[in-house]
């Protein structure tokens, strides 16, 4: 197997590929596009999968990596049964080297919203894009103010009913409190129900917190 880096391009399988893309200027191309440069530290393979062998095709599609799969034969992936996941493109050969460009800027800014759309809070995968919270291989849905509510606590070091209030509902602190006991018990609940922990969201001293 052979590998070239061009910017944030990792190509694999072809050794022409770079010369064809320094000849067509296409380093030129990318520096024109404003939401490419955006997302340009990210990491992108490309495929030429037909001259790759199998482990090497398994290695490229199980990454965490946005990919663009290059190929002249169209039903190649499904004779070799390969699985493509949310952020792998496939292309014919021979492509225009505009649309290749436009098909890397899509890419690069999905996967940027995306990756921006998760963060990690203690053992769980939170995503905001999704509205979803994931333990290991499970995986719950979030309501809009159950969301706003993990978020929220995640970002302070405790906080009161009247401050939950304030930053979820705009309530001011004299309003009624029943809103929010109502929508923490629910999560409490849900959190237990999937993931049986008691101590997701802890009350300690009238605050409320996120227990690491």
């Amino acid at each position: 197997m052979f590998m070239v880096n061009y910017n944030n391009l990792s190509i694999l399988g072809s050794t022409t590929f770079l010369s064809l893309l320094d000849e067509l200027g296409f380093n030129n191309i990318l520096n024109s596009t404003e939401k490419f440069n955006h997302d340009q530290k990210i990491p992108i393979n490309v495929l030429f999968i037909e001259k790759l062998n199998s482990r090497e095709i398994k290695n490229y599609l199980t990454q965490d990596v946005p990919t663009i799969i290059l190929l002249k034969d169209k039903d190649y992936i499904k004779k070799k049964k390969l699985i493509l996941l949310n952020f792998h493109v496939s292309l014919i050969l021979p492509i225009e080297i505009l649309s290749f460009k436009e098909v890397l800027n899509i890419l690069a800014t999905k996967y940027s919203f995306f990756k921006k759309s998760r963060i990690f809070i203690k053992n769980y995968e939170i995503d905001s894009n999704e509205r979803s919270i994931k333990n290991q291989k499970i995986k719950v849905k979030l309501t809009e103010k159950e969301l706003e509510l993990i978020l929220t606590l995640n970002n302070k070091s405790g906080l009161d009913k009247s401050s939950l209030l304030r930053s979820i509902w705009k309530h001011s602190f004299d309003l009624d409190t029943h809103t929010l006991e109502t929508h923490l018990y629910r999560l409490r609940k849900k959190i237990y129900k999937y993931f049986k922990d008691k101590n997701f969201i802890i009350e300690k001293n009238s605050l409320y917190y996120l227990k690491n």
